[in-house]
Order: structure tokens, then sequence, then C-alpha cells
């Protein structure tokens, strides 16, 4: 795995390059969850994906449900402090990008229904926060891979 401990680059790339692990299943054997491994996720390299969404206003709540929270660190020095101050330091994207109010920003392991860090642009800085999918519009800018910094 990569140590992000140098800071942070969120590279730009084609969405069919990303490729997917699935989550882990459990099964209970002789009371105890046992994990069931994927061989096919083997064959797929573990990495960390950054999306990138843009705010389009609040909406009225429609649906009721949980949904996942962010979390505040991802391991390999991926936490949620370090990465906003890089996200405020440096300009950690690509491609030409300057945030609006309200964008957001996800990091995550390629694994499906992992954990992630968020992050929401306001009043000029990235801070540790996320939207609450029931009540907000938002809508994919773009994704790729996050890359440490060699120094």
């Amino acid at each position: 795995m990569c140590d992000f401990s140098e800071g942070i680059k969120l590279c730009s790339c084609d969405k069919e390059s990303i490729r997917y692990r699935e989550a882990s299943t459990y099964v209970r054997k002789k009371g105890k969850l046992i994990e069931q491994k994927n061989p096919e996720n083997d064959k797929i390299p573990l990495e960390y994906i950054w999306t990138l969404f843009k705010y389009e206003g609040e909406k009225e709540v429609t649906e009721i449900g949980r949904y996942l929270m962010p979390k505040n660190d991802l391991g390999q020095g991926l936490n949620a402090q370090w990465v906003a101050l890089n996200l405020n330091c440096t300009n950690c994207f690509d491609f030409d990008y300057n945030p609006q109010e309200g964008d957001s920003l996800q990091i995550h392991k390629n694994i499906k229904f992992d954990t992630y860090l968020s992050f929401v642009y306001r009043n000029g800085e990235w801070i540790v926060d996320h939207h609450d999918p029931w009540s907000t519009d938002i809508s994919e800018l773009n994704q790729g891979k996050v890359k440490p910094i060699d120094k």
C-alpha cells in the first residue's frame, strides 16, 4: 500500500480504469462469523479513489433510510484532518478546477460499500463534513485515483 504522509495528488482517470473489489461477506460457523474470501478480489489491486461532486442545492426529503457515515481515518496516512490540510494548502487536483461553495469530495478504497472520508467546500476552504444524501442534490464532476506525493 501507499504511504500518504508526504501529501496527496488527486489524479483524474478514465472511469473504466477503476476496478472495484467486492465487499467482504461473512457466514456464521459454530457461533462465529467467518469472512468468505472472494478470489476475484485478489486480481484487483487495492487503491484509493476520490469522487468530486457539485452541489446543486437542497431538495425535499422524500426518502427515509440510513446511510454510511464518513470516517476520520482510512489508514496509510489518509486521515480527514491531514487531507483537509493538503486540500487547503496545495492544489491537489491534476486538472483545472476551482471549488465552488458546497462542492464535496469523498475518498475511499476501491471496495464496494467501504468506509470513506468526506469534505465539503464552505466559506473558501475544504472542511471535514458531508452532505445528507436524502436532502441534498449533488452531481458527480470527476473521479480518479489518490496518489502519494513522493518527496
